[in-house]
């Protein structure tokens, strides 16, 4: 007879009230591992001269529509500056550059950090602060359609311009693996902004501990969205 394959036992609380369990449930689903956080890293040279175009990117692209564009008149965690109304903000208005400045820092680290449960905690932070949970400070709250719809593009974006770059022509083999690696770490990231759209857990969600939790660097006062 054939063998009955094993089957593992996952904790579906856990699932909601432990972001390192789901972190690690999810990766082993994708089976994102430490291949692919080495191709990641190796990547480190050649996505860090690209990050300026890429955050100008993503926010042309999100001003290209007025729904959008409207976020940003919302006045978001840590900014003390001065807000633009929707008829006089544009890329270069405070709230903007400082949100930039964040996902400048957001796409350093997705190639420099270590993957451990403080940089679980950052990712989890980062899709609580987009969202309208009573959990966080501020009252900005960006609709899951356009959060699916961003991460879509963005998706598409990087691979045209990590595909045809000359270091990784050189290496078809590594280019699969960072291709590969970048897609996997969206659908992750992707997660940590799903589970406080969608109601699975929300009684679980509510009552854990640690959705009070705030990455150790927000302590010193640094913060925003992206």
């Amino acid at each position: 007879m054939p063998a009955i394959p094993s089957i593992k036992h996952i904790d579906r609380d856990r699932l909601y009230t432990d972001r390192l369990y789901r972190y690690q449930y999810i990766c082993e689903v994708a089976n994102f591992g430490e291949e692919d956080i080495k191709a990641l890293k190796a990547s480190a040279s050649i996505v860090a001269p690209l990050v300026p175009a890429i955050v100008d990117a993503v926010y042309e692209r999100l001003f290209s529509y007025k729904i959008t564009k409207s976020v940003f008149t919302q006045k978001n965690e840590g900014f003390t500056g001065h807000m633009d109304d929707l008829d006089h903000l544009n890329l270069t208005s405070d709230t903007i550059k400082f949100r930039k400045d964040f996902l400048k820092r957001y796409l350093v680290k997705l190639v420099t950090a270590e993957y451990d449960a403080k940089f679980v905690t950052y990712l989890d932070w980062v899709g609580r602060i987009h969202t309208n949970t009573p959990l966080k400070k501020s009252k900005i709250n960006v609709e899951y359609v356009h959060v699916g719809a961003l991460f879509t593009w963005l998706h598409g974006f990087l691979v045209e311009a990590l595909d045809p770059h000359p270091k990784l022509a050189k290496d078809p083999v590594l280019r699969g693996k960072i291709l590969a690696a970048f897609s996997k770490l969206l659908w992750i990231q992707n997660d940590f902004f799903a589970k406080y759209y969608v109601l699975d857990g929300q009684d679980l969600l509510q009552s854990a501990p640690e959705a009070q939790a705030r990455p150790e660097f927000m302590m010193s006062g640094s913060s925003g969205e992206l």
